[in-house]
C-alpha cells in the first residue's frame, strides 16, 4: 500500500497508569473497508475517537491523504462520523439534519439542497425529508446519520457500532444496505464492531483487536481460515482448539496422529503446538477413510439446517461437530469416528509457549 488514505503511526491512548490502547500502527487504502473488531475494552471504539478527533491521543501520529491530522480539530478533518445512538437533533427535519455540515461550511443554498437530496436517495428517504427523527424507525434514524455522514464529500468514513442498537433482522438488512452503499461510494470506511457476521460480511480487512492492541490484521477469509493466535481462533467463528507435539512433520495428539497441510506453521519437532479444526470440516469416516479421531456422541443440538454434535473422546477438552440438517442422524451415546483433511488442520503460529 504505497499511499495509504489513512496512515496510523504508533498512535496509543493512557488514562494514567491505565492503557486504552497500545501503540498501534495501521494503513487503510482509498476506498477500503476496514473493520475494528474486537470485545469491550479491546481498545477499538478509542482509536476510532482518535481518528476522529473525539480523543486526544497520547502518543503518535495520525495522517490523512499524506498530511498529519493528530493535533486537528475534529470539526477540520473532513472525515464523517455515524454514532451507534444515531446522534441526531431532535428539534430539526430529516432535511436539516443531513444539512447541518454543509450549513457548517456555509455551502450555499442551492449546492446544500441538491446535495442533500443525492444523499437523502441514496438511502432511499427523500419522501420523509420533512419528518422529525421521533417520526422515523430506528433502522430509518440511522439511514439518517449515514446520509448526514456522507452529505459533504468526507474523505474518510467512521462507523461506531451503528447497528447495535438495531434487532437482528433490521441489522441484518442494513448490513446489506452499508456493503451497498459502500460499493456504491467507493468511500474509504472505518467500522467499528464486535459482531463477528459483520465484519466478515462488509469486510476488505478486518483489524482485530484484544487488550488494547492490535491482534491479526487480515482479509476476513484469512482471519477465519488462517488465524494466528487462539484468541483470533476462538473469537471468529466456533473453533475445535486441541493441543498436540510435532512429531515428524505431524501433530501427536494421545495415540493419535494429524496431518496438516501448513507444516510451514509448525514449529520444531517435539514442540507444542496447538491446531485449529473448524466444528464444520470435520465428517464422519466412511469405509474407505482412515478414522483420525474416535469419539462418542455426548450432546446434540439440532438447530434446523444444521446440528451441532458434541464428541467426547482422547481429547481432554473433547470436539464439537457442525453437520448439516439433513445428514446422517446420530443419537447421544453413538460411537463415531471422524476424519478431517489435513488442509483443514490448522497450527497457530502463536501459541507455542
Amino acid at each position: 500500500m504505497t499511499h495509504p488514505k489513512l496512515d496510523i503511526r504508533s498512535v496509543a491512548k493512557r488514562y494514567g497508569e491505565a492503557i486504552a490502547l497500545s501503540p498501534t500502527s495501521l494503513q487503510v487504502g482509498a476506498g477500503e473497508f476496514l473493520t475494528l473488531l474486537g470485545p469491550s475494552g479491546s481498545g477499538k471504539t478509542t482509536l476510532l475517537m482518535m481518528i476522529a478527533g473525539l480523543t486526544e491521543t497520547s502518543g503518535g501520529e495520525i495522517l490523512l491523504d499524506g498530511q498529519e491530522i493528530t493535533r486537528k480539530p475534529a470539526y477540520r478533518r473532513e472525515i464523517g462520523v455515524v454514532f451507534q445512538n444515531y446522534a441526531l437533533f431532535p428539534h430539526l427535519s430529516v432535511f436539516e439534519n443531513v444539512a447541518f455540515p454543509l450549513r457548517m461550511r456555509k455551502r450555499s443554498e442551492s449546492e446544500l439542497k441538491s446535495a442533500v437530496g443525492r444523499a437523502l436517495e441514496l438511502v432511499r428517504l427523500g419522501h420523509l425529508a420533512g419528518r422529525l427523527p421521533r417520526e422515523l424507525s430506528g433502522g430509518q434514524q440511522q439511514r439518517v446519520a449515514f446520509a448526514r455522514a456522507i452529505v459533504f464529500d468526507p474523505q474518510l468514513v467512521l462507523m461506531d457500532e451503528p447497528l447495535g442498537a438495531l434487532d437482528k433482522k433490521l441489522r441484518d438488512e442494513l448490513k446489506l444496505e452499508i456493503r451497498k452503499l459502500h460499493a456504491e461510494l467507493k468511500k474509504t470506511i472505518v467500522y467499528v464492531t464486535h459482531d463477528q457476521d459483520e465484519a466478515m460480511l462488509l469486510s476488505d480487512r478486518v483489524c482485530l483487536m484484544n487488550e488494547a492492541r492490535v491482534e491479526q490484521i487480515d482479509t476476513p477469509a484469512a482471519l477465519y481460515e488462517r488465524p494466528r493466535t487462539r484468541f483470533a481462533a476462538g473469537f471468529v467463528g466456533e473453533s475445535n482448539l486441541i493441543d498436540g507435539i510435532v512429531a515428524g512433520g505431524r501433530i501427536r495428539i494421545g495415540d493419535q496422529l494429524l496431518a496438516t497441510a501448513h507444516g510451514d506453521r509448525l514449529p520444531a519437532e517435539g514442540k507444542p503446538v496447538t491446531v485449529l479444526i473448524r466444528p464444520e470440516r470435520l465428517r464422519f469416516a466412511g469405509t474407505s477413510d482412515v478414522a483420525q479421531l474416535q469419539g462418542k456422541v455426548v450432546d446434540v443440538i439440532d438447530l434446523g439446517a444444521v446440528r451441532r454434535l458434541s464428541i467426547a473422546g482422547d481429547l481432554a477438552a473433547g470436539l464439537t461437530m457442525t453437520v448439516l440438517g439433513g445428514g446422517r442422524p446420530v443419537e447421544v451415546g453413538s460411537d463415531v469416528a471422524l476424519t478431517i483433511a489435513p488442509e483443514d488442520v490448522v497450527p497457530l503460529t502463536q501459541c507455542v509457549p
